[in-house]
């Protein structure tokens, strides 16, 4: 008596294709983040407006953590993994690709950010007018403190969105 026994071609091929490992991962994650930015900064105004509608909302997201107990919940819980992640991958020796990932996510965020600035004409405005005022008396001003430097920058931002 015999038997039969089949497999698939995509089976043959999962054995013998290499696991990811989570620094692989990490590093791909980096590059299309990067990728995705450099599309963004590039391209906004190309972008379709439902799909610049969702990366607002991403953006928003992640900069706004949720309310209520809720969000207190979740906040705690994302910290308490990202705690566990940064020590496995300290463990692992994975610091690298992990900080090139930060760096990515980082740099997406501002695009996405900087593009909706660029939507906001009241901002652009309040920001060039700033900027005139701020060389025309470059000479004879005094230098400021990096405390007063935040303070005029969020004075400009409030006023941008009044």
């Amino acid at each position: 008596m015999s038997a039969t026994i089949t497999i698939s071609p995509s089976e043959i091929r999962q054995i013998f294709q290499p696991r990811t490992s989570s620094a692989s991962r990490f590093w791909e994650l980096a590059q299309k983040a990067n990728n995705l930015a450099v599309i963004i900064e590039a391209r906004w105004d190309q972008i379709p407006a439902e799909t610049r509608e969702l990366l607002k909302i991403f953006a928003y997201a992640v900069i706004e953590p949720p309310q209520g107990i809720k969000g207190v919940f979740i906040e705690l819980l994302g910290r308490f993994y990202l705690a566990f992640s940064l020590f496995s991958i300290a463990i692992k020796g994975e610091q690298d690709a992990f900080i090139a990932y930060a760096g990515a996510f980082k740099r997406l965020l501002n695009a996405i950010l900087s593009g909706i600035e660029r939507e906001d004409i009241a901002y652009e405005k309040a920001l060039s007018e700033a900027l005139e005022e701020t060389f025309a008396g470059w000479e004879t001003s005094e230098a400021m403190t990096a405390e007063e430097a935040c303070e005029r920058i969020r004075a400009i931002s409030y006023q941008a969105l009044e």
